[in-house]
């Protein structure tokens, strides 16, 4: 994967070796090729995805007559992901994050937008319909899945302008505003599960960029506390109280908040070594609601089998790895930060969902990466995919 390293007047045509572009794209030596694992990683996860969302959505949308329905959008939202994991591949991250400002401000503003003028579903207000509304809308657009990538930008922009800034304590509390803005907008659409996702990527990357690391180790440890005495005392309402309990105990309410959850583990349970087959799953027949969304993984281990489960989970592993990697050998600190966010982001998002599913942490809503049914989610995670494939490109040698 290592291109030539020695310079000289080579030809271009020569694959993997040095070479000098010039124009909005490439401005930079190329030392390496993409790294490869990561597209091939990602790519194998889209098509699992696309065939499990046929397959676990496929039973409810027959009998409503459109068979198809879910799985062409999410095939249409694979294929804007795809292009822009291309763009973002050839884009130069350097030049990217000049844009990092203007694409928080229009995250935030559309997460503004979602609290006056989105479409609630399920008791939140995630959702912007474009091109008119509900069943009639082009399409649907979640502004806290743009909110993920634009964050991390932000904040690696901002530290990289002044390393030094993180270790006082005006310019911690600008970090803290920095992640508050979309933590706070995308709370009061009550949108749980991503608050997580925001404040743990935040506190991941400057976490890694302060060298008084003890601080945000005890910060970290107070919030997560203070998070958990708030559920545990019911202080953030009665629904995640009551999802607290159902955690705790599920078939102690199994007609209600502990309903989703007793019908996974009955999915997973079910599935033993190899599964009942692909296509063959008995809970996404009306039992286990909106099979199709973040309960997907309960679907694949009912079809697939522990193996299949394994398989995907190995996939995220090694996606994972290779992150890591191109954030260690990133040639710039800014590269080592987006890259940082982009695989925590992934890194996260898995932990969450598989743990909601085999209910070892509270059910709180929250997809599984290239995989779980969503339009947005499966373009901007292939999107910050095509990020960490141009940051893989400059490495140090």
């Amino acid at each position: 994967m290592v291109g030539n390293r020695r310079g000289g007047n080579l030809p271009p045509a020569v694959g993997g070796q040095l070479q000098q572009k010039r124009g909005f794209f490439e401005d930079k030596i190329v030392i390496r090729e993409y790294d490869h694992i990561i597209f091939v990683c990602a790519m194998v996860l889209v098509a699992i995805g696309l065939t499990m969302v046929l397959s676990a959505s496929s039973y409810v949308q027959m009998q409503a007559g459109a068979t198809f329905a879910l799985f062409r959008q999410q095939l249409i939202g694979a294929i804007m992901g795809i292009a822009a994991l291309a763009f973002f591949a050839m884009l130069n991250y350097n030049r990217l994050a000049k844009l990092a400002l203007i694409g928080y401000i229009f995250a935030n503003g559309a997460l503004v937008w979602v609290l006056f003028f989105g479409r609630e579903v399920n008791g939140a207000m995630r959702w912007i319909d474009v091109g008119g509304s509900g069943a009639g809308a082009w399409f649907t657009f979640q502004p806290s899945e743009l909110a993920k990538i634009a964050l991390v930008l932000m904040l690696a922009v901002y530290i990289n302008n002044d390393r030094d800034r993180i270790n006082r304590w005006w310019g911690i509390a600008i970090y803290a505003l920095l992640t508050a803005i979309p933590v706070v907008l995308v709370a009061l659409g009550r949108n749980l599960s991503t608050v997580i996702i925001l404040s743990a990527m935040s506190a991941i990357m400057l976490f890694l960029a302060s060298p008084y690391f003890w601080r945000w180790i005890i910060l970290a440890v107070s919030m997560v506390s203070a998070g958990l005495f708030a559920l545990r005392t019911g202080l953030l309402g009665g629904m995640r109280g009551s999802r607290m309990a159902a955690w705790e105990d599920p078939f102690s309410d199994p007609q209600g908040f502990g309903f989703q959850t007793v019908q996974s583990l009955l999915a997973v349970g079910s599935g033993g070594l190899f599964g009942r087959g692909l296509g063959n799953s008995i809970q996404k027949r009306y039992y286990l609601p909106e099979a199709q969304n973040d309960f997907i993984f309960a679907i694949i281990i009912e079809e697939l089998g522990l193996f299949g489960g394994a398989v995907i989970l190995l996939l995220f592993a090694i996606l994972v790895w290779r992150g890591m990697r191109v954030a260690i050998n990133a040639k710039s600190p800014l590269g080592m930060l987006i890259a940082t966010g982009i695989t925590a982001m992934f890194a996260l998002q898995v932990l969450i969902n598989v743990g909601v599913v085999t209910n070892t942490i509270p059910n709180t809503g929250i997809p599984l990466p290239f995989i779980s049914y969503g339009g947005t989610s499966i373009a901007v995670m292939l999107g910050a995919v095509g990020i960490l494939l141009n940051i893989s490109k400059y490495q140090k040698i």
